[in-house]
């Protein structure tokens, strides 16, 4: 019973390790502005010049 603890709570840490990780190489992918949730309402000539 506890190695079938153990292996589901392996699982379950390797599948979101995976999720989060997939998740952030897609964002990166698409860049800064078009990753962001609110790049429709976001006036790209206001922000700091770090971020344009």
């Amino acid at each position: 019973m506890v190695l079938f603890i153990n292996l589901a709570l392996i699982i379950l840490i390797i599948g979101y390790s995976t999720f989060v990780i997939k998740r952030y190489i897609q964002k990166s992918k698409q860049g800064k502005c078009s990753s962001c949730g609110s790049n429709h309402s976001c006036p790209t000539d206001q922000l700091p010049k770090h971020l344009q």
